[in-house]
């Protein structure tokens, strides 16, 4: 059953405004990290479409490495979502995804909050590859972000590292987010360590045997959560097992697939992560694709040259893993 959000935390109702709480504010009110990042910062990451649809959960978006916000979603899952009726919202995680997703995610944080603030209702979220697994460090030290997320969809999400995470770094070092996507990064080690889904929150991990980056996907999946386990408030979804053969790749299973796509409106708007067989089942297998290659054209047109939009990379070459925040020293 679809929870109602009835009281948000006072870091959520602070989120409100345009700026965070102050840090001892945060710290009391629910013994949680506070934000290093500054508060305009973290509000200029967040856009959304008008708040004009109260029947139904807002959704956020929440783009993977090497691309941002308005890049990824805005000629795909915006309009998809937004034509069936719902309020769509992404953030952008600074220089496309190369630092520290330890302070990535912190704009996750702000998101959500003021997501649901904005809103008044609790939160659906939808990531691909490091929008996928890094907003998973958001939801494990952030109660407030626990609390106010109802589902949270995940599309090719290295959730345990990937095996192209695990040689180490050339001798002149790689982006510090490369570092924690290794298999045994203290990262992911911290992650996973405990409850991999805490909260009331439904998870769907939808991921496919052709991912050319995330691997492995069989037979235990890295994107698998809570493998082995029957939880019913997770569904790891493995697409080939239910259409053998579809060709959905890295990109794809983020961006375009309509079986996938298909798979995440199932999630939002039933109880419970999504089901194969409620979605279509075999009937899945005919599904195309979602983008409107007329709208795509406009979109890339409206991003400009280089879609370099207003969040620029940078290298952020580091010659090993960011040491982990102190909150978390101790793996939770």
């Amino acid at each position: 059953m679809k929870r109602t959000i009835a009281i948000l935390l006072l870091p959520l109702a602070l989120a409100a405004c345009s700026e965070d709480p102050p840090a001892e504010a945060q710290a009391d009110a629910v013994t949680e990290p506070v934000l290093e990042t500054d508060a305009a910062l973290l509000e200029a990451a967040l856009a959304c479409t008008e708040f004009t649809h109260p029947e139904r959960e807002p959704v956020l978006l929440v783009h993977g490495t090497g691309t941002y916000g308005q890049e990824q979603w805005s000629w795909n899952y915006v309009p998809y979502l937004s034509a069936l009726g719902y309020d769509v919202c992404t953030v952008t995680y600074p220089d496309r995804g190369m630092i520290d997703q330890q302070i990535s995610a912190e704009y996750v944080v702000h998101a959500v909050r003021r997501v649901a603030a904005m809103s008044g209702r609790q939160v659906d979220m939808v990531g691909h590859s490091q929008g996928a697994s890094m907003p998973r460090w958001a939801i494990k030290w952030w109660p407030s972000v626990q609390d106010a997320l109802d589902d949270f969809v995940l599309l090719a999400g290295p959730n345990h590292g990937t095996i192209y995470g695990e040689f180490g770094g050339p001798p002149t070092g790689m982006p510090a987010a490369l570092w924690q996507f290794g298999p045994g990064s203290m990262f992911i080690t911290t992650l996973n360590q405990g409850d991999e889904t805490p909260g009331a929150i439904d998870y769907t991990s939808i991921y496919t045997l052709f991912d050319e980056l995330v691997q492995p996907a069989a037979p235990e999946a890295t994107a698998a959560l809570d493998a082995g386990m029957d939880n019913p408030h997770v569904a790891n979804i493995l697409l080939q097992d239910t259409c053998p053969g579809r060709p959905v790749d890295h990109l794809s299973i983020g961006l375009s697939d309509e079986m996938v796509a298909l798979l995440i409106v199932d999630a939002l708007s039933n109880d419970g992560p999504a089901d194969v067989e409620r979605a279509g089942g075999a009937g899945l297998c005919t599904a195309t694709q979602i983008v409107d290659p007329a709208l795509a054209l406009q979109k890339f047109a409206e991003l400009g040259p280089g879609f370099t939009g207003s969040f620029p990379p940078g290298t952020h070459v580091v010659s090993e893993e960011p040491p982990l925040k102190a909150y978390a020293q101790d793996g939770g």
